[in-house]
């Protein structure tokens, strides 16, 4: 057997990824949606401004380790099927949602930074966009989800239940993005049903994959012979 460590650490980032996503989803409590009006936004981003902070923070770090959980996640598929380009999509899938949530989480500090002895208005209009760009992120992070799935699929580095739980993340994730058309009410861009339901179900999926890598519980690829199950 093969001691395969990119693939234990890559699969560290990724369970460090989800602990640092939920903390920053929830560590500050539940936020103001678009529709709530102007006085309780900028109330919750002055009475929550060192735990937004923190969130922000927490999320700029996420950010990397997504990539890092990707790269080494892709690189597993492509030793397995070099033939497909799948592991490219799920590589440059990761990269866009990783570079996305870095900016993000600038913005959201930028927005409770300063919020005393800033224009009521320019907050509200940081604050959209950071819910809009919240809401968009789950359109990017269908491309590395579809792929991890269909890179599960076809090369069997891991259960198939896992394969079908990543497009299933994949479809809620996409679907979730449509809430950027949505000004109020339950499907608001931002929301927790266009933005929390596909996060927590991508966190499940990173947690379980993450779990397998770590175990080092993968299929080995040496020369000349098939793929072999490690024990």
């Amino acid at each position: 057997m093969t001691e395969r460590h990119e693939l234990r650490w890559g699969g560290f980032a990724g369970l460090a990824f989800v602990v640092l996503a939920l903390l920053g989803r929830f560590l500050p409590g539940n936020p103001p949606t678009v529709d709530d009006s102007q006085s309780t936004i900028t109330a919750w981003l002055s009475d929550n401004r060192g735990m937004i902070l923190t969130s922000a923070l927490m999320w700029a770090a996420a950010g990397g380790l997504v990539i890092w959980f990707a790269s080494a996640f892709a690189e597993a598929m492509r030793e397995r099927d070099e033939r497909s380009d799948v592991h490219l999509a799920l590589l440059a899938g990761s990269v866009l949602v990783g570079g996305a949530i870095f900016v993000n989480a600038t913005i959201t500090g930028a927005t409770a930074f300063a919020i005393d002895g800033r224009d009521a208005g320019l907050t509200m209009a940081m604050y959209e966009l950071s819910a809009v760009m919240t809401t968009m992120i789950g359109f990017a992070a269908a491309l590395p989800l579809a792929a991890a799935g269909l890179g599960v699929l076809r090369t069997h580095l891991m259960p198939n239940w896992l394969g079908y739980l990543a497009l299933l993340a994949a479809v809620v994730s996409f679907a979730g993005s449509f809430g950027v058309f949505a000004s109020d009410g339950a499907f608001v861009a931002g929301g927790f049903l266009m933005t929390g339901i596909p996060l927590l179900l991508s966190a499940v999926w990173i947690a379980c994959a993450g779990g397998y890598m770590v175990r080092e519980h993968l299929p080995e690829v040496t020369a000349g012979e098939g793929i072999v199950p490690q024990m």
